[in-house]
C-alpha cells in the first residue's frame, strides 16, 4: 500500500512540475501532435484493408494497389507486376534458349519480385463466386505441395490479386467518377494501349482448357475488348515463367478460369491445382488424364 503511494505521489509531483514550468507545455502539445500525424498513416491503411470487401481478409494480403492509378505511368503495383506480362508473354521466340529468356526476366529481377509461376487474380468487393474461390485459394495453400495436393514442379505458392473496386486517391482528379473512369478502369485501358488485353484474349482462347472446355468466346471477348466492366470476378490467370512452359509454347500468360467449379472448395482447389500442374504436350498413353481440363487439347492426353 505504501508503494503504492509513493508511485501516486511521484506522479502527483511530476503533473504539478509540468502544469506549473511555462516552456515544458508547448512541448507536449507538439509532441501530441506529431504522434497524431504519424498515426494517420496506419488508420488510412487499416481503413483501405477493411474497404476491400467480404474476401479481403485473405486476397487483400496478396493485393497489388491500384493507388495513384494513371498519375504516373505503369508506377502502380499492378502496373509495375502486369507490364511485365505485356514484356515477356508475347515475345519468347525473340531469344534463342530459355536460358537467354531467364537471364532477361533475372535481369530485371521479375523472377525474384513476382515469382516463376503465380496465380493473377482479379476480384471485386459484394462477389459471391470471389468469396467461393477464396475457400478454394486457402484450401489448397494450406495443403500445397502434401498428399491433397501434389505439385509437379515443387515450386512455391504464389499469388498476386488486384480488386477492382480499390479506390484510388486521386480519383477525385476525375469528375462523376463512373464505371469506365474508375481506377481498375484506368488500369486496364492503360494496357489496352499497349495491346496487351487483345494479345492475352488470342493467346488464351488456343490454350488447353479453353479448347477441352468449350468456353464461351464471350468471355474472353470482354478482355479482349479490355471492357473493364464486363470481366467475370474473379478471373484467375496463371503466368508461368517455367522451362516447361517455354517449351509448351505458353510462356508467361499462361491460362485463364473464368469462377471456379466444383461442388465443394476441394474440388475448387483441385482445379486450381490442375492449372499449376497443367498437362504438358510431349505425354505417353500411360500418362494419359482424359479428366485433367488442362490436359493437351490437340492429341486428347
Amino acid at each position: 500500500m505504501n508503494i503504492l503511494k509513493s508511485i501516486s505521489a511521484a506522479f502527483g509531483r511530476l503533473w504539478r512540475w509540468i502544469t506549473e514550468t511555462a516552456w515544458v507545455q508547448p512541448l507536449l502539445i507538439v509532441g501530441g501532435l506529431f504522434a497524431i500525424i504519424f498515426s494517420i498513416s496506419k488508420f488510412v491503411n487499416w481503413f483501405s484493408v477493411m474497404a476491400v470487401g467480404t474476401n479481403s481478409g485473405y486476397f487483400n494480403s496478396y493485393r497489388l494497389s491500384l493507388e495513384n492509378e494513371g498519375k504516373v505511368d505503369y508506377d502502380t503495383e499492378a502496373d509495375k507486376m502486369t507490364h511485365t506480362i505485356n514484356d515477356f508473354s508475347f515475345d519468347s521466340d525473340d531469344f534463342g534458349s530459355y536460358e537467354e529468356v531467364l537471364a532477361a526476366l533475372n535481369a530485371k529481377n521479375i523472377i525474384s519480385d513476382y515469382g516463376i509461376k503465380y496465380y493473377f487474380v482479379i476480384v471485386e468487393n459484394d462477389c459471391t463466386p470471389c468469396d467461393e474461390a477464396k475457400d478454394a485459394f486457402e484450401k489448397l495453400e494450406s495443403g500445397w505441395n502434401n498428399a491433397n495436393f501434389k505439385i509437379d514442379d515443387g515450386n512455391p505458392y504464389v499469388l498476386h490479386t488486384i480488386n477492382a473496386d480499390e479506390e484510388s486517391t486521386n480519383d477525385v482528379d476525375y469528375k462523376d467518377v463512373t464505371e469506365e473512369q474508375k481506377a481498375f478502369s484506368r488500369y486496364v485501358h492503360k494496357f489496352d494501349d499497349l495491346d496487351l488485353w487483345a494479345r492475352a484474349a488470342g493467346k488464351l482462347e488456343q490454350a488447353p482448357y479453353k479448347l477441352n472446355k468449350n468456353v464461351s468466346s464471350t468471355k474472353y471477348e470482354a478482355i479482349e475488348n479490355a471492357a473493364s466492366g464486363d470481366w467475370e470476378t474473379p478471373t484467375i490467370f496463371l503466368v508461368d515463367w517455367t522451362e516447361a512452359a517455354w517449351r509448351e509454347d505458353r510462356f508467361g500468360i499462361s491460362e485463364v478460369l473464368f469462377g471456379l467449379s466444383g461442388d465443394s472448395d476441394y474440388d475448387k482447389a483441385t482445379l486450381l491445382q490442375q492449372m499449376w500442374n497443367h498437362v504438358p504436350q510431349q505425354r505417353t498413353a500411360a500418362y494419359a488424364d482424359i479428366d485433367n481440363p488442362f490436359r493437351d487439347a490437340t492429341t486428347g492426353w
